[in-house]
């Protein structure tokens, strides 16, 4: 079978998942409102079947509005969650305005509700089922993306880095051809005439591979190009109906959030250096205060058995305190379980992986669920971290950030991040990777996206393993 119909397969797979999800929630819905709650009331289910079926059919309505039936290449469906809770809420208020139009009784608006509920908690719950398959069958070379990347930049870099690291995400890479070396004295009239040579080339290399090996991708980075030339490319795959994804080198002009306008009919590219305002930084910080403090109460006989248990895995002490590098480059003291033996602190830090020799047996676990970040909840206490924020690294690693990257010390470090919600992990991902989620935070903070965050956290933090 062809990879391209895999992977449309993989798509008609989640229809057919999400429409089961859906009736099903119909029927646990109607089984606890008329039989297990009010069994007075008992109508038969046959005379639902128009309204389940409408139902039905405003789940998939609004789904298709939300484009959640296409073939995407992501890690973690961080955003998917979120899209899917709205649009339940949304189907949900549409089929109780519904049934308040054409019901007289309000057991039916209920049952509408309640199948809402589940809904929204069984087709994520179907949808993860079948991202963990779709994932085993790409690591096995089922439904992949043959791409050839061409241009180059720290951006091509991260992406072929990416791309290699992850076999999950359903791309292999056949080829590269990398961006040729020009001058880079934008003000000579040398470099203006090799740019044009340079681009020329680069489009009959890519053509010329395309030709003689089976592509159904091209990603093209590229900082500038010429309007002639891009349409070379793109008409060249449209008559061999291969996609065209294009990703600018945005390393060089990493800036704030851009604001569009204009003065009189001239548009102007704005960049926007707001901050977030006062109130939101006391709702963080009273969040962090009363969650980190919750936290502790709750956890506190949890975090005695792990103590007990590390002290008898082997000898040392339990917590593991290290310097990392936080707010404005002000260096603090972070808490964590110790899951090294105890001559790995004698060592010059390095990212640890899952056979690494340094580990404990106990401290293997820990890492995987990520039981070993518990006691950063009194770093929050204290205020040196924050629970939502770029992770805190070392002083080894931070004096090796170039002037872009130090921007992630601009806020306090948190116990869990964008980065880490996406699956970005940090024994494998670049620092690029890492840092570009960082700053995607720090330029868009806000007390919803801080629930998000959160909210990801706990639901599949502990299940991918360590993220930096």
């Amino acid at each position: 079978m062809k990879n391209s119909t895999i992977r449309k397969l993989f798509v008609f797979d989640k229809f057919v998942a999400d429409i089961i999800s859906i009736v099903i929630s119909f029927l646990i819905a109607y089984i606890i409102r008329y039989i297990v709650q009010d069994p007075i009331f008992f109508q038969p289910i046959d005379s639902y079947y128009d309204d389940f079926s409408i139902g039905i059919a405003a789940w998939i309505f609004f789904m298709l509005r939300a484009d959640l039936y296409r073939h995407k290449a992501q890690l973690f469906r961080f955003d998917e969650f979120f899209t899917i809770l709205g649009v339940g809420i949304v189907a949900t208020l549409s089929m109780f305005a519904y049934m308040s139009l054409i019901k007289e009784t309000e057991y039916a608006r209920l049952t509408f509700i309640y199948s809402g509920v589940f809904g929204i908690i069984l087709v994520p719950a179907s949808r993860t089922f079948l991202h963990m398959a779709h994932n085993r069958l790409r690591k096995e070379g089922f439904g992949i993306v043959n791409v050839l990347i061409v241009g180059g930049g720290r951006s091509g870099e991260m992406l072929e880095n990416k791309i290699k690291n992850h076999p999950e995400i359903g791309y292999r890479i056949i080829g590269t051809i990398k961006e040729e070396l020009v001058n880079r004295d934008h003000n000579s009239k040398k470099e203006k005439q090799q740019y044009p040579i340079a681009m020329k080339k680069l489009l009959e290399a890519t053509f010329n591979f395309v030709e003689k090996n089976p592509v159904d991708e091209i990603i093209y980075i590229r900082s500038r190009s010429y309007k002639e030339d891009m349409m070379k490319l793109v008409y060249f795959c449209e008559d061999r109906n291969i996609r065209l994804t294009l990703v600018p080198d945005l390393f060089e002009i990493m800036t704030k959030k851009i604001d569009f306008s204009d003065l009189g009919n001239i548009p102007l590219i704005r960049l926007d250096q707001k901050k977030p305002s006062f109130i939101y930084f006391f709702l963080k910080r009273s969040i962090d205060i009363i969650f980190s403090l919750i936290g502790i109460i709750i956890l506190s006989p949890f975090i005695l058995l792990v103590i007990l248990i590390i002290k008898l895995d082997s000898p040392g002490p339990a917590i593991f305190k290290q310097e990392r590098i936080g707010k404005n480059g002000d260096p603090f003291i972070m808490y964590k379980f110790r899951s090294m033996k105890t001559y790995a602190a004698t060592l010059p830090p390095t990212r640890a992986n899952e056979d690494d020799p340094r580990m404990t047996r106990v401290g293997k676990y820990l890492r995987k669920f990520s039981i070993d970040e518990l006691p950063q909840l009194f770093n929050v206490l204290k205020g040196d971290m924050t629970l939502v924020g770029p992770r805190p690294e070392t002083a080894l690693y931070v004096d090796q950030y170039t002037s872009w990257q130090r921007r992630r010390l601009e806020i306090t470090p948190g116990i869990t991040g964008l980065a880490q919600v996406n699956g970005v992990r940090g024994n494998i991902d670049s620092v690029d990777e890492r840092v570009m989620f960082d700053i995607e935070y720090i330029e868009n903070q806000s007390i919803i996206l801080d629930l998000k965050i959160l909210l990801a956290t706990l639901l599949v933090f502990p299940f991918q393993g360590k993220a930096g």
